[in-house]
């Protein structure tokens, strides 16, 4: 009811215009403005309203003892997992895991130095198969570690089917 409204309302406001310049009338005008409007709108809000109301309730959070750090670990794991790092999430791998002979896809999100001596390990998240909101994270070293020449997305089909979807080259 409220968008045949905007639809209708925009009609009837741009006929006296359009109608001149154009010479006959488009019908439908209505719900291309209301479109074009609410695109334009967007992209105002994600890129410079958005932007303002996030930093203003950051604040506020952050001001609440309790709410703050509960908030600083909830934004840490966000940004980890939006993979906003140039290597992070890019590099799919396999690794033995849960044991021996057993393999596992993976998307490497980092890299750390063993605690105990100069070995690199990789930060390795492997996403659950059916479901991939949940996985695992585990340290594995680089040399256990075999590259897979694949995307992202055919990991993460190949994962997310079971195993039915089978990339190309496999």
């Amino acid at each position: 009811f409220v968008v045949k409204a905007i639809f209708t309302f925009l009609d009837e406001l741009l006929l006296p215009y359009l109608m001149p310049q154009l010479g006959y009338w488009v019908p439908g005008i209505g719900i291309i403005i209301t479109f074009v409007g609410i695109y334009f709108i967007g992209i105002l809000v994600t890129n410079f309203i958005g932007r303002k109301f996030i930093s203003l309730g950051e604040k506020i959070v952050l001001n609440i003892p309790v709410a703050k750090s509960i908030y600083g670990s909830v934004k840490q794991i966000m940004e980890a997992f939006s993979f906003k790092s140039e290597d992070s999430g890019k590099k799919v791998v396999m690794v033995e895991y849960p044991k021996e002979n057993v393999w596992s896809i993976g998307l490497v999100n980092g890299e750390i130095k063993h605690p105990n001596n100069d070995e690199m390990l990789y930060n390795i998240l492997i996403i659950a198969a059916i479901n991939p909101t949940s996985g695992f994270f585990v340290l594995v070293p680089q040399s256990k570690v075999v590259h897979l020449n694949i995307s992202v997305e055919e990991a993460m089909k190949w994962i997310v089917s079971g195993g039915i979807v089978i990339p190309e080259g496999f």
